[in-house]
């Protein structure tokens, strides 16, 4: 199992985002490819984000610079994630993740686990069951 933990951990001392920095990460990430597709909706409170084309698949946290990249990014793509921790994966819904809830609750105040450890098993847990959990 990966534990998550320590990438958050790195994740958060290299990024913590103000006011309008995520936003404005998601727009130019937008407008720097055509083919760049964002699924994100604040008006939802959504804490993650993902941005997609033919090449790769970011799932991006609103609060803190973690980036889960599945495929190849392109320059400008990795030029602007610069300032945050880029975790290579070969999927999202792969079960190889696991957390100490106790732990992240106390060194990770920016990602709050939501569910219940019957819905999503911290224990054992893809990252689309992360994104259910502390979405």
């Amino acid at each position: 199992m990966r534990d998550m933990l320590v990438e958050l951990l790195d994740a958060r001392k290299l990024k913590i985002y103000k006011e309008n920095e995520f936003e404005d990460l998601l727009q130019t990430l937008e407008n720097s490819n055509a083919g760049n597709k964002i699924d994100w909706d604040l008006g939802a409170g959504e804490e993650w984000a993902f941005v997609n084309n033919d090449a790769f698949s970011v799932m991006l946290n609103r609060r803190i610079g973690i980036c889960f990249v599945r495929g190849t990014l392109d320059e400008f793509t990795a030029f602007c994630l610069g300032q945050c921790k880029c975790v290579s994966v070969d999927g999202f819904n792969i079960k190889e993740w696991c957390v100490d809830l106790a732990d992240l609750r106390k060194n990770i105040p920016e990602i709050v686990w939501l569910s219940s450890k019957e819905a999503v098993d911290p224990d054992c847990f893809m990252l689309l069951d992360f994104y259910v959990a502390t979405v």
